[in-house]
C-alpha cells in the first residue's frame, strides 16, 4: 500500500510558518509563551491526546488515494513569535488495503513522503514503537526552516506529528510535544479489531 503524499497537506503547515515568521510579536510574549506549558488537547473521535499550544484549528479534508476516498483530520497551531507551527493529523485507511501492506513499509513511506512535500532534505530517519505499534520518525531541513515527524499506523489509522521551527532554534516544549502523544485504549481496540476483519 501507498501512502500518498496527497493525504498529508504540509504545503499548509509551511505556508503557516511563513505567515507567522511576518507576525513577530515582541521578544517579551515570545519568552512567556515558550515558558507556559501546552494545554492537553483530546480527540475522542481521533482516539488520541496531546499536549499542544492553543488555539488549535481543525480541518476535515477528503482525499483521493491509490486505495480510495479517505479523509485526513488535521489539527494545526502556530506560535508566530516563535516561527513555528505544530501538526497533528490521522487518516482512516480501507482496512482491507492496509492488512495487504507491511505497517513499518506504511510509516517509512509516510515520513519520507512529508520531507518530499515540503522539499525537505532529509537528516535523519530511525524506527519506534508506540504501545506496540510501528513508527517512524524523520527530521529534515526546508530552507530556513527544521521539520521533525513521527508517524504511526494503529490498524487501518495513520497518524502523523509533525514540527516545524527556524532551523537551530526548536521550541522549548518540542520534547514535550511528541512525548505527550497518547493513544486512547478503546479506540485502539477497536482499530486493531477493524484490521483483523
Amino acid at each position: 500500500m501507498k501512502i500518498s503524499r496527497r493525504v498529508a497537506p504540509l504545503a499548509a503547515l509551511l505556508a503557516l510558518g511563513a505567515c507567522a515568521s511576518r507576525q513577530q510579536a515582541p521578544a517579551a510574549t515570545a519568552a512567556t509563551s515558550a515558558q507556559a506549558a501546552a494545554p492537553v488537547m483530546q480527540s475522542a473521535e481521533g482516539g488520541f491526546s496531546v499536549a499542544i499550544p492553543t488555539p488549535v484549528s481543525e480541518e476535515h479534508r477528503s482525499q483521493a488515494t491509490e486505495v480510495g476516498e479517505v479523509t485526513l483530520h488535521t489539527f494545526i497551531a502556530v506560535r508566530p513569535e516563535a516561527d513555528t507551527a505544530y501538526y497533528v493529523s490521522y487518516t482512516d485507511f480501507p482496512p482491507a488495503a492496509v492488512s495487504r501492506a507491511d505497517p513499518r513499509d506504511v510509516v517509512a513511506r509516510a515520513s519520507h513522503g512529508a520531507l518530499e512535500a515540503l522539499g525537505a532534505t532529509g537528516l535523519s530517519s530511525r524506527p519506534l514503537m508506540l504501545d506496540g505499534f510501528p513508527g517512524w520518525e524523520v527530521e529534515g531541513v526546508s530552507g530556513p526552516r527544521h521539520l521533525r515527524g513521527r508517524f504511526f499506523l494503529v490498524g487501518p489509522r495513520l497518524y502523523q506529528q509533525l514540527l516545524l521551527h527556524p532551523e537551530g532554534k526548536p521550541p522549548q516544549d518540542a520534547e514535550a510535544f511528541f512525548e505527550s502523544f497518547k493513544l486512547d485504549p478503546q479506540v485502539t481496540a477497536m482499530l486493531t479489531g477493524a484490521r483483523r476483519s
